[in-house]
């Protein structure tokens, strides 16, 4: 199965690989951009840590608990960007796809002031 046949799903799981080798799921957010997948993230959290560490990832349709619901697709993270630009264009494209959750979200963020250090994750086929 190839990353572009996940399609553009409300969640994705993706299975990143700690230094011992052991699979670790995540249920994330993510749009689809041709062929690659886009996740929003901290950018000090152990998934990305984890995805510098080994870029080799593997991507499912999943529900917001992580329950995966159909078969893997193997991935490469291809970059890991936290530049304005990039991540102006992530929140533009989030909005649109979940609008109320990010507005709702962001709110929460700023009065936390957790919304600084996100970074956009790219992964494309191996």
């Amino acid at each position: 199965m190839q990353l572009s046949d996940i399609g553009n799903p409300k969640y994705i799981a993706l299975e990143t690989y700690r230094k011992s080798g052991q699979a670790v799921k995540t249920p994330v957010w993510t749009v689809a951009q041709g062929s690659k997948l886009l996740v929003w993230t901290q950018g000090d959290s152990w998934k990305v840590k984890r995805a510098r560490n080994n870029p080799r990832v593997r991507v499912a349709i999943c529900d917001m608990r992580g329950n995966v619901q159909g078969p893997w697709a193997e991935g490469v993270v291809t970059s890991i960007s936290g530049d304005e630009e990039t991540k102006r264009a992530m929140s533009r494209l989030l909005r649109k796809k979940y609008p109320l959750m990010v507005a709702v979200l962001s709110l929460i963020a700023v009065i936390r002031g957790t919304n600084k250090g996100q970074v956009v994750m790219e992964i494309g086929d191996p």
